[in-house]
């Protein structure tokens, strides 16, 4: 029992007392809260916490794009980082990233030729985290 997971107990806990059903709607509402995808499948946002630096919030997280492939070798494309919003200026900016073999790539260099399906994706994303911090 000490190796089982927080949730895993909760949810043996939920299933002992007969509140399975309200756990797992307690876990989905979380999730919804927590991951955003976009319609077409290509771009998915998995929101881990909140920076606030007055001027600028970071949404920090992990985005899955399309793979790079680079060199006849795919690299995944799940990037940690984060999503720069600008409060000035309404502007948001994503930074993401991996390093393989000591060579930097970006989210730009993942999605080239569909960086306004990106860019609409952030904006999207931005947007329902700020309504759920209301």
């Amino acid at each position: 029992i000490k190796s089982i997971s927080t949730l895993e107990k909760d949810f043996l806990d939920a299933h002992k007392s007969g509140n399975e059903e309200e756990l797992h709607n307690q876990l989905a509402k979380e999730e919804s809260e927590k991951v955003f995808e976009d319609d077409a499948g290509m771009f998915k946002f998995e929101f881990e916490s909140m920076e606030d630096y007055g001027d600028e919030i970071h949404y920090l997280g992990t985005l899955t794009c399309p793979d790079l492939v680079e060199n006849g070798k795919a690299i995944s494309g799940r990037l940690e980082g984060r999503i720069v919003f600008y409060k000035e200026t309404s502007t948001t900016s994503p930074d993401f990233g991996v390093q393989i073999n000591g060579q930097d790539f970006d989210v730009f260099d993942f999605c080239e030729g569909y960086e306004y399906e990106l860019d609409s994706f952030i904006d999207y994303v931005v947007q329902e985290l700020e309504e759920k911090e209301d």
